[in-house]
């Protein structure tokens, strides 16, 4: 398919040699006929033909500058800048004055660290561009000065709306225009924009691998899905996309495919010998599989060999390694980035987000506000601004175990309770593991999901996340900004400091499914009701849809993740694996995991190391997990849904015939029951609930048996019973907030105290900014003659309900009269000023001055 496209091309070329003579017209109809062919071939990655042929129309004669702006793309595709170097040279001495020609010299000189050619080029622009009117400047140079003004420093908005904006309504159909405009929103940390800006281009100028590459690189910190579907689309284009090979070498180093990411790398290195990034990637792979320090010494030697002190490459190797959660390696490589180019914005964009996730936050904030200085556009150096702002005004609480920031209403609320539970997670899980913790924890709270992401991601994003830990730096969600509660802010807090442990005892190098699976044990160990268990969901997703990764593969469960529900379940798995672990080889085997992975080795060398060889445990494990599915959630029920022509469920009769024939099936009996209850047959809806408990004991969630069997005993009036089911089902459920209210309220009517402290507490892990469970919890607090626990709770019901002020001044001096009578005299005071009538106060004040 391609030859024959060149013998055609050389055979113009021979028609042009004998015609040339005749018709200069005839040199125009070649090059009309021709340049786009051959710029496809560009486009499509058969650089070396490209470079080839527009050599063959240079060297006879060809007038067209294209050609020599498509041999110096070929060429700079390849890596042969330093040939580029001297031909956009004579290129440009043919062409004087040629905007395209002097900013791809610009751009091959920056590749080759040569300064002065690119200084040059800058000023031949701007005197290129004086000679000619505006007016008659075509899309594409417009496109070059543009590139130009923000080379020599110009405002990128301003660019944008004069240069850019003016290309594309010039010329529609204009790719580089809109590369040009998308890529500078990249450089910016705008992804959103550049999003925009690509899409339009596709839609404008077609599909092009440039356009789907740039695409994917704004897709990258958001919705990883759509990042690989445009590489795919990318490399379909162009197999040799410098650009989207190198993005899919970084998503396979993320998920711990070290081979496929060499093989992804070594198509680049085919291509171009020297890419900087390729062999950044390279050493990034060898330090995060522990290689031999020469082995990373030699790729990075290799980055660096056409151009001694190209930041690009210790700014490469530093990301990857940040994003394995090694941000003082990561920065350590940063630094040296800006040894080299004190200028490099990328490099301190990104030492600015590890020094956050070090802790080093004053640093941080200094460095943001350089960046905004030197770079007025840029995104996340303006969103952290904005976050040091609304940090200034939070509560910092510093002890020698932890530092804890938060909103300033925050504080009071739940801040004791963060901090005693921090204490109880490191006295618990730091002996455990052996760990002695030499400098405190930062924990931080954010009021608002964008301070958190901002926090933790250094842009938008992160729904769904609850809490992030960096190793001594945990980011969390407050539990003031939940949605109603419905997440338990304790159980995270717990699992981000299991976290803690984990990465201090490895240096952070481990993978994240084991990190995570650890977390999501010790919440069960601690609590059962915390963690994660087996549902029919998870069932589902091991029996019939066989989801279940491969132990040796877990990492990329959380990569690839096709969408939350996976996600969940490579949590769960990865929990499982270390429960396995845990319960047939014992603790010391995973501290021998962690100790080995600390050392450098690699996860599945290390699992190896310490329990038995990666192949075998991988098989039992397979088979436990099926074991688990099949055993323990639902072993005695009929989980199949029935065909159409099996059963009609909205017809009575047919729905009690199959119900007869499979007494055992759980949709039949959910669909009758669902028909009982909108028929308010509540004895029916009692029996179908007992028949799901009876098959799945182990299902407390809203879809389970025992929801069903409350709801019906409320039906019936049966409140002691009703009451019975739901205390089961509040000891087995973390998140069940209406469940604990409803017992809150019961247990206050029983004066039930010990009961309603307990259920108190649990709806306050889920949502502390609630009046009636803090107000619960001081009064079986006093009532058990827990006088301080009272007292602190009186206080947060004061500053969540002032409508209640008067009463709760009251409580709060009877019960502080006895120990501070000045300070309970302040309050029977602040109770009868906000309701002067109020009796008990007035009792109570003349008692004192009695």
């Amino acid at each position: 398919m391609r030859f024959p496209q060149l013998f055609l091309t050389t055979t113009c070329c021979a028609l042009v040699l004998q015609t040339q003579a005749q018709d200069l017209d005839v040199d125009r109809l070649f090059e009309d006929r021709n340049l786009e062919p051959v710029s496809q071939m560009l486009a499509r990655g058969e650089y070396d033909l490209c470079a080839r042929i527009s050599e063959a129309a240079i060297q006879r004669g060809m007038k067209a500058p294209d050609w020599r702006l498509l041999r110096l793309r070929a060429l700079m595709n390849q890596g042969e800048e330093i040939t580029a170097r001297d031909e956009v040279q004579l290129a440009i001495k043919t062409f004087p004055g040629n905007l395209e020609l002097l900013m791809l010299q610009h751009e091959n000189a920056l590749r080759i660290g040569r300064q002065d050619i690119a200084s040059q080029a800058l000023t031949e622009v701007n005197a290129a561009a004086k000679t000619k009117a505006a007016k008659d400047r075509t899309a594409a140079e417009w496109v070059a000065l543009g590139q130009a003004a923000l080379a020599l420093g110009a405002d990128a908005k301003k660019v944008i709306a004069q240069y850019f904006s003016v290309a594309q309504k010039k010329q529609p159909t204009l790719e580089s225009a809109y590369l040009a405009e998308g890529h500078l929103a990249l450089e910016k940390d705008d992804p959103g924009r550049a999003a925009d800006v690509f899409r339009a281009g596709l839609k404008a100028h077609g599909e092009t691998a440039d356009l789907r590459a740039g695409l994917a690189k704004a897709f990258s910190s958001g919705d990883r899905e759509k990042q690989n579907e445009n590489i795919a689309r990318a490399l379909e284009l162009n197999p040799l996309h410098a650009e989207a090979l190198l993005m899919r070498a970084e998503m396979l180093i993320a998920a711990e495919k070290f081979l496929e990411a060499e093989a992804t790398l070594q198509k680049v290195l085919d291509t171009r010998p020297n890419c900087p990034e390729a062999w950044a990637l390279r050493a990034a792979i060898a330090q995060l599989s522990a290689s031999e320090t020469a082995k990373i010494t030699k790729a990075r030697a290799q980055g660096l060999e056409r151009w001694s002190q190209n930041p690009a490459v210790d700014h490469t190797l530093g990301r990857i390694l940040s994003r394995a959660y090694r941000f003082a390696e990561g920065a350590t490589y940063q630094r040296r980035a800006l040894q080299f180019s004190p200028s490099y914005l990328p490099a301190k964009v990104q030492l600015c987000h590890d020094l956050l996730r070090l802790g080093e936050e004053e640093e941080a904030w200094k460095l943001a506000a350089k960046i905004r200085e030197e770079d007025g556009y840029n995104i996340q150096a303006h969103n952290i601004g904005l976050l040091e702002k609304e940090m200034q005004g939070y509560v910092t609480q510093s002890y020698p175990d932890f530092i804890l920031k938060m909103p300033k209403r925050d504080w009071p609320i739940y801040g004791e309770r963060a901090l005693a539970l921090l204490r109880e997670a490191k006295s618990t899980l730091c002996p455990k593991y052996g760990l002695e913790l030499n400098r405190p924890v930062m924990v931080e709270f954010f009021g608002s999901q964008q301070d958190f992401a901002i926090r933790t991601f250094g842009s938008l994003g992160g729904q769904g996340l609850l809490g992030v830990c960096f190793g001594t730096v945990i980011t969390m969600n407050s539990p003031g900004s939940l949605a109603h509660g419905r997440n338990n802010w304790e159980s995270t807090l717990w699992h981000e400091f299991c976290h803690v442990v984990t990465l201090t005892l490895t240096h952070n190098k481990m993978p994240r499914w084991l990190s995570e699976g650890i977390s999501v044990y010790e919440e069960t160990q601690h609590q059962p009701a915390w963690g994660m268990k087996m549902d029919a969901d998870f069932r589902k997703m091991i029996l019939e849809d066989e989801a279940a990764t491969p132990v040796s593969q877990l990492s990329s469960a959380f990569l690839n993740a096709p969408d939350n529900d996976h996600i969940m379940f490579a949590y769960y798995q990865s929990s499982q694996v270390v429960a396995y672990i845990m319960e047939r080889f014992g603790q010391e085997a995973l501290h021998g995991i962690l100790k080995s992975l600390a050392k450098g080795q690699r996860i599945n060398d290390a699992i190896s190391a310490n329990t038995e060889d990666i192949g075998k445990l991988e098989k039992d494990f397979a088979a436990h997990l099926q074991n688990l599915a099949k055993t323990q959630f639902g072993a005695l029920a009929d989980w199949q849904t029935p065909q159409p022509e099996e059963v009609n469920p909205l017809d009575a009769g047919s729905l009690a015939a199959f119900r007869q024939k499979h007494p055992s099936n759980l949709w039949a009996i959910r669909r009758y029951a669902e028909a009982m209850v909108q028929q308010e047959k509540w004895d029916e809806v009692l029996r179908a609930a007992e028949d799901l408990i009876q098959l799945l004991p182990e299902d407390t969630s809203e879809q389970g048996g025992y929801q069903l069997k409350a709801e019906a005993l409320r039906g019936l009036k049966k409140e002691t019973e009703e009451l019975e089911v739901l205390r089961h089902i509040a000891d087995h459920e973390s998140s069940a907030m209406a469940v604990f209210l409803r017992l809150i309220e019961e247990d206050s009517r029983q004066q039930n105290w010990s009961a309603l402290q307990t259920h108190a507490q649990r709806a306050l892990a889920l949502n502390p900014f609630l009046r009636s469970p803090q107000q619960a919890l001081a009064e079986s607090a006093e009532a058990q003659g827990q006088i301080s626990e009272a007292i602190q709770a009186w206080r947060r019901v004061l500053i969540l309900d002032p409508a209640t002020a008067p009463q709760t001044h009251f409580r709060l001096a009877q019960l502080l009269k006895p120990t501070d009578a000045e300070l309970a005299k302040r309050h029977l005071l602040d109770c009868l000023s906000l309701a002067p009538r109020f009796q008990e106060g007035h009792r109570l004040l003349r008692d004192w001055n009695g």
